[in-house]
């Protein structure tokens, strides 16, 4: 990973880079904005599983093959950044990453903590209907990621 050049600054704002191209598909427009690392935009799931979505901030990138060499370490970077994140303030039995991308074509990575208790547990998450975070939830749970995140790009 010595030629993966992280970004090991986040701005006191929630974005740092913004390419003047990217946009998100209408199915992820809705969702809460942790914060924009160096390629992904990181967004909340507003499930009571521990979800995030790592979406690379290039344009028409369906598949990982398809990002520059470049871009596919940065985003291999990212999701171990995010992984170790979301593991240290949600402990579990699995962490679940994934592209799939049938339904919502768009590039984007799952990276969810699942445990032996969830309502779930062991079928995937995506089959199901899971129950929502209220509003207060959401905020607190994007924060403490959004600081873990601050606290992973910073080591």
């Amino acid at each position: 990973m010595e030629d993966v050049i992280l970004d090991k600054m986040l701005s006191g704002a929630r974005s740092i880079l913004v390419m003047s191209n990217f946009a998100l598909l209408k199915q992820f427009s809705a969702k809460p904005h942790i914060c924009d690392l160096s390629l992904s935009r990181v967004l909340l799931n507003d499930t009571a599983i521990p979800w995030i979505f790592l979406i690379p901030m290039r344009d028409n990138v369906l598949q990982m093959n398809h990002l520059s060499e470049v871009d596919q370490r940065q985003l291999m970077a990212e999701i171990n950044i995010a992984s170790n994140a979301m593991e240290s303030i949600f402990p579990c039995t699995r962490l679940n990453v994934a592209a799939i991308g049938n339904k919502t074509p768009q590039l984007h990575i799952h990276v969810i903590c699942r445990t032996e208790n969830d309502a779930h547990w062991p079928e995937t998450v995506w089959q199901y209907s899971c129950a929502k975070m209220t509003g207060d939830e959401c905020e607190i749970r994007r924060k403490a990621i959004e600081d873990a995140l601050r606290l992973k790009i910073s080591q």
